[in-house]
C-alpha cells in the first residue's frame, strides 16, 4: 500500500493520503499539478512541532529580495543609479506578472473514506501591499476534513514588520498509532483513534537585516482524541493505551519565538542559498493550557548548483528536544519522524519521541521548462534523495503507570538509525506554488508515495 500526502499550503502543512495503484509518466506530473484523480484513504496528521509559520515568514524574505532585484535591474536598464544583483533570475521578473496566482483542484476516491474533493489557492501578490493569501481545503464523504489558510502582510503599515494569521482545522476519524520511541513494530499500527484539532495563530515578525527576521507567535490550539472508527479489527488507542499522556486531548496554546535566516532566491525553485530556523515554543498553564512543556527546534537547509542551475544539490539537518514529563507532554506533540517532511520511506508519524534528529540530502535535475497557457512558467525536475535519523525516548519521563499497565506502548526499543531513500518529481508553477511528488523506500516499507507543497530544502 502506497502513501500519498498532500498539503493545502505553501508552508508545507500536510494532508496525507494512502494511494493504491501506480502512476507513471505524464500522470505523475498531472498529479503534482493537482489535476489527476487519486484513490486514497486518509492517514494520520498529528504530532506537533512543524515550522509552517517560519517557512511562511521566510517567503517574505525571498520575495523582498526578488523585488529589490527587479527594481535594481529596471534602474540599471534605464541608466539610473543602481546595479542589478548578480544571479538575478527570470523568476524575479515574473513577480510583476500574473504568474504569482494558482488555483488547483484535488479529487480522489477510496472505499474506506469515500469521495475526496478539495482545492488549493495561492496568491503571493494579493492587493496593493503585496499580501500573501493561501487557502486549502479537502473533504471526504467518509468524514475526513481539512481546512488551512494563511494571510500575510509583508510590510505592516509600511514598516519593517511582517504580520501573519494562520488557521487550521483537521478531523481524522481514523488515525494510526505505531507506539512510542525508536521501536521495531514495523509498518503495522498498534491501534487507531480519532484526531480532531483546531488552531488559530498570530505572528508578528520584524526584519533585522536583508536576510534576517525575528518572529513571535501566540495563538489558540485545541486538540481532542477519541475512539474514532478503527479499521481491520484494530483496537481504539483510547482503550488500548488509556494511560497515554494526552489521550483525551486538551489545549496546547503556544507562545513561540524564532529567528530566521534565508539567503535563497526564487520562491518555488531555489537554486542557491541557506534557509535556517531556530525556534523555542512554550506551552504552560499561564496561557490556559492543560499541559506544560517547551520545544526547542533547529533546522538548516542549503541548496547549491552543480555546474549550472539545471543541476542542484541540497541538504537539510533538523534537531528537536522537548521538556515536560508525565501527563504534561501529550503524545501527539511528541517529536516525529516519518512522512514527507522527514523520512519518506516511513509512514507519517511512524516514530514518536521526546527528541529527534534527522538529515537528508537530495539531487535534482531540470527536465522541462515551459509556459502553460500563459498562466505559469512550469519547471519540472527529477530528483533522488536519501536520509537518516531517529527519535529518542526517556521512559522515566512517561507517566508512572503507563508502562506498568501497557508495556507494549513502547515495544522493542533500539538505538538503530533509521534510513530512507527515494525518487520523485518536483513542479514549480511560476512564483506561486511548488509541488513535490516523491516515492520513499526503507527496510520497513516499500514505495510510499507523497504529494506535498513546498520546497524540500
Amino acid at each position: 500500500m502506497n502513501t500519498l500526502a498532500t498539503a493545502p499550503d505553501v508552508a508545507d502543512r500536510p494532508m496525507r493520503w494512502r494511494q493504491r495503484g501506480t502512476v507513471a509518466g505524464r500522470g505523475l506530473a498531472c498529479c503534482a499539478l493537482g489535476f489527476g484523480l487519486s484513490w486514497a484513504v486518509a492517514s494520520p496528521a498529528y504530532a506537533g512541532g512543524t515550522l509552517d509559520i517560519e517557512r511562511s515568514v521566510g517567503q517574505f524574505i525571498v520575495l523582498d529580495n526578488e523585488r529589490r532585484a527587479v527594481k535594481e535591474n529596471k534602474a540599471a536598464a534605464a541608466g539610473q543609479e543602481g546595479q542589478a544583483q548578480p544571479g538575478d533570475s527570470e523568476a524575479a521578473n515574473a513577480l510583476d506578472s500574473s504568474h504569482n496566482v494558482a488555483l488547483l483542484p484535488q479529487l480522489g476516491y477510496d472505499p474506506e473514506v469515500g469521495f475526496i474533493v478539495g482545492g488549493k489557492f495561492s496568491d503571493i501578490n494579493f492587493g496593493d501591499t503585496h499580501m500573501n493569501l493561501d487557502i486549502g481545503a479537502t473533504q471526504s464523504t467518509g468524514g475526513e476534513t481539512s481546512v488551512d489558510g494563511t494571510w500575510g502582510v509583508p510590510h505592516l503599515f509600511g514598516s519593517d514588520f511582517i504580520g501573519l494569521v494562520r488557521f487550521e482545522y483537521e478531523l481524522r476519524p481514523t488515525t494510526d498509532f505505531y507506539g512510542l520511541g525508536n521501536n521495531n513494530v514495523g509498518d503495522k499500527e498498534l491501534s487507531q483513534h480519532e484526531y480532531h484539532a483546531t488552531s488559530l495563530l498570530f505572528t508578528l515578525a520584524r526584519r533585522l537585516a536583508p536576510h534576517w527576521v525575528a518572529a513571535g507567535t501566540i495563538g489558540y490550539d485545541r486538540t481532542t482524541v477519541g475512539p474514532g472508527d478503527p479499521q481491520h479489527g484494530k483496537l481504539a488507542t483510547t482503550d488500548a493505551f488509556s494511560k497515554l499522556p494526552g489521550i483525551k486531548g486538551g489545549y496546547n496554546n503556544p507562545l513561540s519565538l524564532s529567528i530566521i535566516y534565508n539567503t535563497q532566491r526564487d520562491l518555488t525553485r531555489p537554486q542557491q542559498g541557506w534557509n535556517v530556523v531556530g525556534k523555542v515554543t512554550h506551552v504552560g498553564p499561564e496561557l490556559g493550557n492543560d499541559f506544560n512543556y517547551a520545544r526547542f527546534t533547529g533546522d538548516a537547509s542549503y541548496v547549491h548548483p552543480i555546474g549550472s542551475p539545471k543541476h542542484l544539490i541540497g541538504f537539510r539537518i533538523d534537531g528537536q528536544y522537548l521538556t515536560g514529563s508525565g501527563n504534561d507532554l501529550p503524545f501527539y506533540e511528541f517529536s516525529s519522524i516519518g512522512g514527507f517532511d522527514s523520512l519518506e520511506g516511513f509512514y507519517p508519524n511512524r516514530f514518536l519521541g521526546q527528541s529527534r534528529i534527522f538529515a537528508r540530502v537530495g539531487y535534482q535535475q531540470l527536465l522541462a521548462d515551459f509556459q502553460f497557457r500563459d498562466l505559469w512558467r512550469v519547471r519540472l525536475d527529477g530528483t533522488v534523495f536519501g536520509g537518516a535519523g531517529r527519535v529518542f525516548l526517556d521512559k522515566s519521563r512517561l507517566p508512572s503507570d503507563l508502562l506498568a499497565d501497557t508495556p507494549q506502548v513502547a515495544p522493542g526499543l533500539s538505538n538503530d538509525i533509521q534510513f530512507s531513500y527515494g525518487a520523485g518529481l518536483r513542479v514549480a508553477l511560476g512564483e506561486a506554488i511548488s509541488a513535490r511528488l516523491e516515492a520513499g523506500f526503507s527496510g520497513e516499507s516499500k514505495g510510499l508515495v507523497y504529494l506535498s507543497f513546498g520546497n524540500a530544502f
